[in-house]
Order: structure tokens, then sequence, then C-alpha cells
């Protein structure tokens, strides 16, 4: 088989325009050009596409099965087309964002799908890892940007770094713990608990007791505080939202004597051979407002 899109184009518009003269005027072509697109299509697939027996053509029903066949062949024709020309003209970006855990990713999410609209050949990859991984991708240029939480490491030489806001922390435990069943908690009552720790990078900055469990995913953390296994620090948007889910109504969300919630700073880093600067200053840009958003209004963090 050896057709054409030009014939495929034919066919399509002549079963649109339910004639051959009118899809001859609609494609600014002779009635003769368009029935011999048509013609040989017919010839290539060895099947009639039109029934000519009438006044005005109709399709057979090899022409009705193939019709939905060649609307798809078209559309991506066109997106084909569509992707050479972004690539022509530099449009086309691949992005890949790596972010530790406890970084919120609706915000990444949701600044992704604003920037799909203004750079329609955005793709890349989306990755979840530890914090030393992202400063180790994003520096030896595997992944183009991060975001990291907390605690920052000495900034390596070819990234840079921007904060885009804050976030804050609270501590949860099941409600049937001793220390769900407390009022008021100190430190003194959570040094004598066992501790879920959910960044490992970050254990021994944050460690409170030598009998504690290490999980890779926050979520994971809530899930087994509410178990009853131990108590986590987690964000308070988070945990407020997770609470509400009947499956967890055993967490609970513990109150501090004289402590104010902790703050955590969310940052955004970047290796400076990443050459969209527009794309970068657009991603900072959708970021900073969903954060900031987030921050005044803690349940719409995830």
């Amino acid at each position: 088989m050896n057709w054409t899109i030009e014939q495929l184009r034919a066919f399509v518009t002549a079963a649109e325009k339910g004639s051959f003269s009118a899809a001859a005027r609609a494609m600014g072509k002779a009635q003769s050009v368009v029935s011999t697109h048509i013609a040989m299509l017919e010839d290539s697939l060895g099947v009639e596409l039109f029934d000519r027996s009438s006044r005005s053509p109709m399709l057979t029903e090899a022409g009705r099965a193939l019709l939905p066949e060649a609307y798809a062949v078209l559309r991506q024709s066109h997106r084909f087309d569509a992707c050479a020309v972004a690539q022509y003209q530099g449009d086309a970006v691949r992005l890949n964002i790596v972010i530790s855990h406890g970084v919120p990713f609706q915000g990444v999410s949701e600044s992704i799908a604003a920037l799909s609209t203004e750079y329609p050949f955005l793709s890349g990859s989306f990755h979840i890892v530890s914090l030393d991984d992202v400063w180790s991708q994003v520096s030896s240029g595997k992944a183009q940007i991060g975001l990291v939480l907390g605690h920052l490491p000495e900034v390596k030489s070819n990234c840079e770094m921007m904060c885009l806001g804050q976030m804050r922390y609270c501590l949860v435990a099941s409600r049937n713990s001793p220390l769900g069943m407390k009022k008021n908690v100190n430190m003194d009552d959570l040094s004598q608990h066992r501790q879920i720790l959910f960044n490992s990078s970050q254990a021994q900055r944050y460690l409170l007791n030598s009998l504690y469990w290490e999980v890779n995913d926050v979520v994971a953390a809530v899930y087994w505080a509410s178990l009853g296994i131990g108590w986590t620090a987690v964000p308070l948007g988070l945990a407020k939202r997770i609470a509400r889910d009947e499956s967890m109504k055993n967490l609970v969300i513990l109150e501090m004597d004289n402590m104010a919630l902790a703050t955590h700073n969310i940052y955004l880093i970047w290796n400076t051979t990443f050459s969209r600067r527009d794309v970068l200053e657009a991603l900072c840009r959708e970021l900073k407002n969903y954060y900031q958003k987030a921050f005044e209004q803690e349940n719409s963090l995830f």
C-alpha cells in the first residue's frame, strides 16, 4: 500500500461534504484532482470507499469502517507537523523535575498544568526522591529543576536556588495512644515514645528517641501514626485533610505547651546550564503563587 496523506484528506473531505465537487471546493482543488486522489486510494487499499451508482457518492461499508481510521491518521499527521515546527522554532521543552519527600507534589502538578497551556510541547519527567538525590540529580544535570524542604546542604557551584515559601508542620499520633490521649504534650513526652521519620537524610537532625521507624513517604508516615505505631511531624495541611478521612478517624493533631507550629522553607533549585529561562521564570511564578496561598490556607496544600 502506498497511499498518501493528501489522498486521505480527499477521502475525509468528500465524506464530510457529501460530494466530490463540494470536497474540491473546500480543498481549493479541481474536482478531477479530488476524484483521482480517491480512486488512487481505493486502488491502493483494494476496496471501494464510495458507491458511485447514485447522483451523490455514498460511503460503502468499507468506507464507513475506514473513515474513523483516516481521521486518526490525519490527527496524528497534524501533530507530527506541529511537533516538527516546534522543534524547528525551539518551542519544544523537556523538563525533568525532582522533589524531596515531604514537598507537596500538588504545587508542582498545578504549576505544570498551568504551563501546559503556555507551552503545549512541554514534556519531561517528575520523580519524588530523597533530599540528597535532588541535589545530586540537579547538580549533575540529570534533572534541571528540584524542590527541597527545610535544611539545605552547601549549594553546588553549578546550581542556583530561591525560596518559594514556607510550610507549617504539626505533630500527629493515634487518638488511642498515650500521646493522643494527653491534652498537651511537651518534648519530654515525645522523647518517651516511638518516632516515625519520613525523610531519612535528616533523621539525626530531628531524632528525639533511639526507638524509631523510617519511611520514605509522608502519607505512609501519617498512616503509621494513625495506627499507633508512633508519632510523626508532618505538614499541617496534610494532617488536617487526612484527619477528615473516615479511614483516618483515629488520627489526632497533638497540642504542645507553649510551642508554636514549626515552619520549613520550600526551595527551588535549578542547574545553571538550563537554557530556557522563560520556562524557569514561569514555573517560579506559578509555584510562588501556589505556596503563598497554601501557607495562608493550609488545607489547600494537599
